[in-house]
């Protein structure tokens, strides 16, 4: 299987070159810039002052073959990547259906980013044949870099708990006070996830592209005993609760988000984890995977 631990790392690709060349990309008025696409695309027959050497037909079969050329060139680009980034696993035979819907979505990949991402679910597939969905293919090929991005800020935020090991964002604790405390019978306690890179935009983006279920949810009461286990980004965690009455709040990712989060690997942000950590302390005692305990009640 391939190593879960691994993760891939999405990106906006950066200009190259000297301060003018970057100035000069970005300081193109909209006619120029429509006559820079429409020359790249061999579509700027009607653009120029000199009449057309060659008929609309040659055109549009030099605009073909330049097409299927950067498509092929594209196949070999993310084989390549899925390639590098093999390190002797055990290999499967991945469907052959699957295959070939695979280089048909994949051919128009142009992004270096995303075609990383694309090596990786290839790789996936060798390792481990059947783990990526067709549908998970079909969302994946209708996200932007952009989008792709936000995806990982929340898959470096998703855990799972107890028997249930959908993905999560978990944000908050909810507690029901004992009758014979006095003042709220009811209280939360919530960490800002908008902090770590994932604002309400962003979630709402998820929602959209159907990785990220809309309502907030709320767990069923922890039992004092056995200790609930959580895992987070390949740590591990045994959570045994100080009282009962406790409840955590989390979003739900949706089984096709569950995919694309594993298809990235483990890239845990700390700075949510530290905050998680301290959150889960007040009406917890955490142990992790290393026997350390905290304990903090408030």
């Amino acid at each position: 299987m391939a190593d879960p631990k691994q993760s891939v790392l999405i990106e906006h690709e950066t200009t190259t070159g000297s301060g003018q060349e970057k100035r000069s990309h970005y300081v193109k008025d909209s006619a120029n810039r429509i006559i820079a696409i429409a020359q790249q695309h061999g579509l700027d027959a009607l653009l120029s002052s000199e009449p057309a050497k060659k008929t609309p037909f040659e055109r549009a079969l030099k605009r073909e073959r330049d097409r299927k050329e950067q498509r092929q060139k594209n196949l070999e680009q993310i084989v390549r990547l899925a390639h590098v980034s093999c390190r002797n696993e055990t290999a499967g035979e991945p469907d052959q259906d699957w295959l070939y819907r695979f280089f048909d979505m994949a051919q128009d990949i142009h992004n270096s980013s995303m075609q990383r991402l694309w090596a990786q679910v290839l790789k996936r597939e060798v390792t481990n044949p059947g783990f990526t969905s067709m549908k998970a293919l079909q969302v994946l090929q209708g996200m932007t870099p952009k989008e792709a991005q936000i995806l990982q800020r929340a898959a470096a935020l998703a855990c799972s708990f107890g028997t249930d090991s959908s993905l999560k964002l978990l944000f908050g604790l909810k507690v029901q006070h004992s009758l014979f405390r006095l003042g709220k019978r009811e209280s939360t306690n919530t960490l800002n996830i908008g902090n770590h890179q994932l604002p309400y935009a962003s979630l709402l983006v998820l929602i959209e592209l159907g990785l990220l279920h809309a309502s907030e949810l709320e767990s069923g009461e922890i039992e004092i005993d056995p200790p609930l286990s959580l895992s987070y980004q390949g740590k591990q965690l045994s959570l045994n609760a100080n009282s009962r009455g406790v409840r955590l709040l989390y979003y739900r990712f949706s089984p096709t988000g569950n995919e694309l989060c594993r298809l990235l690997g483990n890239k845990p942000n700390m700075s949510y984890y530290d905050q998680l950590v301290a959150l889960l302390s007040q009406k917890f005692t955490v142990h992790s995977d290393a026997s350390s305990s905290i304990h903090h009640t408030v």
